[in-house]
């Protein structure tokens, strides 16, 4: 067959070309010399995206549901991982349905429901993913993200429990949807941080460019702008959106850099167990009326309990083998 127009394959790894256009490139990339050029042009794609970020990678390979445990009993709890990097295999639709031209002349069935993969994030880890259209997102601790094996041609979906940072890649054409428990993020270019733990009352949502709409399964939508911080109480389901100065820090956790701002010891409790993952004994409540605001790039768990009992006369005991923080008051 006749080889597509260069212009028609761009559009169609872009994720924009016509069901028509889709189905000839397909068919094309089925045949030696479309496979050749598909081969080559990942794998210039992967290496440029390896050599881009070659610093994040860390040599260990990213959790599943399977080896979640075994990594909870090997990781280090001392000292923080550094980021690593996964470039997701969400791929073009077309690129998955070579050989199954029984499906190109329905355009449900081309670019329909997938199969999801499921990452897990330990406690002490972060990651770092790419996904095939040039959108990144960074994941925090204890959180899971699940994202489809091909994207459909109308949009790109994914599921977050937990937190995450997204710079999402521009596409008027297939809109960026991030499904909480619930409610869903609406988004076409943009970068945003969110925050939703099973065990939090809050979602917590952080606009640092572009537009964003929360979406209720009732269909209400909470439109965000740049420098705006919306908090969606899932107990009561209010909805507050305030402007922030220093936006930045709520996202700063992607740097490896812990940043607390009047941030009760309750909380700070929560955080250093997810960045962690090691136990809090608390002996005397008293300590727990205290509030903290640190910023620390030190990744020792150590040090960063020293700094924390500068500020309050709280004490914190660490016990590395037990993997326990004792809470108490200073005598």
């Amino acid at each position: 067959m006749n080889r597509p127009t260069d212009k028609q394959i761009e559009e169609v790894l872009a994720g924009i070309a016509t069901p028509e256009d889709a189905k000839t490139v397909a068919e094309w990339f089925a045949t030696e010399e479309g496979s050749d050029y598909l081969e080559t042009a990942m794998t210039r794609d992967s290496e440029q995206m390896r050599n881009d970020m070659a610093e994040l990678y860390i040599d260990h390979e990213i959790p599943s549901t399977k080896i979640l445990e075994q990594i909870k009993n090997n990781i280090r709890k001392k000292k923080l991982r550094r980021i690593s990097l996964r470039i997701a295999a969400v791929l073009i639709p077309a690129i998955f349905i070579i050989g199954f031209y029984i499906q190109l002349n329905s355009r449900v069935d081309l670019f329909g429901t997938s199969e999801y993969e499921e990452l897990v994030v330990a406690k002490g880890e972060r990651i770092q993913i790419m996904f095939q259209d040039g959108t990144k997102a960074y994941i925090n601790s204890d959180s899971k993200l699940r994202y489809p094996k091909k994207f459909a041609l109308n949009s790109r979906e994914v599921y977050l429990e937990g937190e995450a940072y997204f710079v999402v890649a521009k596409n008027k054409q297939r809109p960026f949807i991030v499904n909480l428990n619930g409610p869903a993020i609406h988004v076409l270019g943009t970068s945003f941080n969110v925050q939703d733990y099973p065990e939090n009352k809050n979602i917590v949502i952080c606009l640092d460019e572009g537009h964003v709409n929360l979406t209720l399964p009732s269909e209400k939508k909470y439109p965000v702008q740049p420098g705006e911080r919306l908090v969606y109480n899932k107990e009561n389901n209010q909805c507050t959106i305030s402007r922030m100065d220093d936006m930045q820090r709520m996202s700063m956790w992607k740097q490896n850099i812990i940043v607390f701002k009047d941030t009760p010891l309750p909380e700070v409790i929560k955080v250093l167990n997810r960045w962690y993952d090691v136990d809090f004994k608390v002996e005397d409540n008293r300590a727990l009326a205290y509030v903290y605001t640190l910023t620390s790039d030190n990744t020792v768990l150590e040090k960063v309990l020293t700094d924390l009992e500068k500020i309050a006369p709280v004490k914190f005991e660490y016990n590395e083998d037990k993997k326990e923080v004792i809470v108490k008051m200073k005598k």
